[in-house]
């Protein structure tokens, strides 16, 4: 989104976010590299999160050079991903299936 589409009081937010990411409001992003990737959070770690994710990675493999990450957003949630396979999933293409909570929002 644009600057103007943030709500205000969001904007020294969004221009910080974009300052870190070196991007520009509005600027296209496809075909940006990408050296990191992070599934879930407290927050953004559901089990339907985690089960949405999964049905893109499965068969697919973690490209040469990029980290991968999956964090389960709870110790219920990881319970039941790893009783539907989801963690093997994952870890079949490459990712780190790592304790659930709190972590990459704080590195």
């Amino acid at each position: 989104p644009t600057l103007e589409q943030t709500p205000e009081e969001d904007r020294p937010l969004a221009q910080e976010a974009y300052r870190y990411m070196d991007l520009q409001p509005g600027q296209a992003i496809a075909g940006l590299p990408v050296d990191v990737c992070f599934i879930g959070s407290c927050t953004n770690g559901r089990l339907s999160d985690l089960r949405a994710a999964a049905a893109v990675a499965a068969g697919r493999q973690v490209a040469s050079g990029i980290k991968a990450f999956v964090v389960p957003g709870s110790e219920q949630v990881a319970a039941a991903a790893e009783a539907e396979g989801l963690d093997a999933v994952f870890r079949q293409a490459g990712f780190e299936w790592r304790e659930p909570g709190c972590s990459m929002c704080l590195a």
